[in-house]
């Protein structure tokens, strides 16, 4: 869910929540105002890539961090993070994008489908050996499709494919819980 600022009245608590049912939700300096529901594709101007699957977008006048629904890239301190970064600032940065939301995530950040010419750049990094599928999110049909671009990367040896056996960042984090927190 979204993380509320301090010092917002109970109404506009009431009215961001009962929004946030009805539509997108945008916060920023304590204002809050739907967009368009979830699902409902819109559009937005990428301003900064803060790693391969985590974005920061313009619309409508806000800025709105998103998350790539459905695929994992990885760590920070984990190989092909930089790489995955890298290609997504090289494909991202500056460019206009479709957003699909799906959800919101426990850090506020909206958690969308991305598309970029009508292509969905989720299965550009999976396609390119970027990314993993995320097995505890991606439950939808899209994902079986997905799971076999992963494994066409796995076997041809791109991206992060290169490594002969690269640690799914879930799991990674398990083993590294005190670094990011």
């Amino acid at each position: 869910m979204v993380r509320w600022r301090k010092g917002l009245s109970s109404w506009v608590w009431l009215a961001c929540s009962w929004l946030l049912f009805g539509g997108v939700l945008f916060l920023d300096g304590g204002e809050c105002f739907a967009r368009t529901g979830l699902d409902t594709v819109f559009s937005a101007h990428v301003t900064k890539v803060i790693d391969g699957d985590t974005i920061e977008v313009k619309a409508s006048g806000k800025t709105l961090r998103v998350r790539l629904w459905g695929i994992d890239t990885p760590e920070w301190q984990q190989k092909f993070s930089h790489e995955a970064r890298e290609f997504t600032q090289r494909r991202l940065a500056g460019r206009q994008v479709e957003l699909r939301g799906k959800t919101w995530d426990t850090y506020g950040r909206l958690v969308a489908l991305v598309m970029v010419e009508g292509h969905s750049f989720n299965e550009v990094l999976l396609r390119e050996g970027h990314a993993w599928v995320h097995i505890y999110y991606c439950k939808e049909p899209i994902c079986r499709e997905w799971r076999k671009l992963e494994k066409e990367a796995r076997k041809a040896g791109r991206g992060l494919w290169q490594e002969k056996n690269p640690v799914a960042p879930w799991k990674w984090k398990q083993t590294h819980k005190e670094i990011g927190r």
